[in-house]
């Protein structure tokens, strides 16, 4: 795998695709990212929507103890012959990321971009994709990233509201999140020395090490499956956006 990075010889984009959660408050017997959806598990879309992607050239799954095999099954069945690599991944989405991009500094050079995403957001688009490259091409970074349709009210018991904060004031996170291989490596380091552990995205440790986040295009479409209701909500949308699929 070395010497091909080496031949050839130009910057990679490369898919990390988080797909180690488990959520004990989803209503099925098996992990949201392996449910069934019209004879596909939810992982399989994801990684076909980067399979197809002419900017992505290659893709890592950082999956779920027990579940390798699985995911490598799965890109046999489905033809996605861009999967390079399937590791286990960790306990939070920031180790899992910083196992995965351990892994990719292996064999990868430190310019390569590296584009997290999680498995249960499977109907992103090559929209948000590229932009999300671009950014970073650009910026050094591209999170993907929308307006809110609701403002937003603080409070401190779930019960009473003290201040509204306007829906332009901040903005919803989403994955994609691209990065310099290298530099997302630094970032991992840093945080690992300033105690910074356990978030649940890379971009939550950046933000902690006080950097800006470059935002870049997202979407109320690019749904992340959490519940067992919005497994429905995949349906309806794939069908309203997918239906010659």
């Amino acid at each position: 795998m070395q010497k091909l990075w080496r031949e050839w010889g130009r910057k990679m984009n490369i898919a990390v695709i988080l797909a180690a959660g488990v959520d004990p408050n989803f209503q099925m017997d098996i992990p949201k990212q392996f449910v069934n959806v019209y004879n596909r598990p939810i992982i399989v879309y994801t990684l076909e929507k980067f399979q197809r992607h002419p900017e992505i050239d290659a893709i890592m799954v950082a999956c779920l103890p027990g579940w390798e095999n699985m995911v490598t099954a799965y890109a046999k069945q489905f033809d996605i012959d861009k999967l390079k690599w399937v590791i286990s991944g960790g306990k939070t989405g920031q180790e899992s990321s910083k196992l995965a991009i351990d892994r990719l500094m292996e064999e990868c050079k430190e310019e390569d971009i590296v584009v997290l995403h999680d498995a249960i957001r499977p109907m992103v688009t090559d929209e948000i994709i590229s932009d999300s490259i671009y950014t970073c091409k650009k910026k050094g970074m591209g999170v993907a990233a929308v307006v809110s349709m609701d403002n937003v009210m603080m409070t401190s018991d779930g019960i009473t509201g003290n201040r509204t904060i306007s829906r332009y004031a901040f903005r919803r996170i989403q994955t994609p999140q691209t990065y310099q291989l290298g530099e997302v490596w630094k970032a991992h380091q840093e945080a690992l020395e300033q105690g910074i552990i356990n978030e649940n995205d890379t971009n939550n440790m950046i933000s902690r090490l006080g950097r800006d986040v470059t935002l870049s295009k997202g979407s109320d479409t690019n749904l992340k499956i959490n519940t067992v209701e919005d497994v429905e909500m995949f349906k309806a949308l794939f069908n309203m956006y997918c239906g010659d699929y």
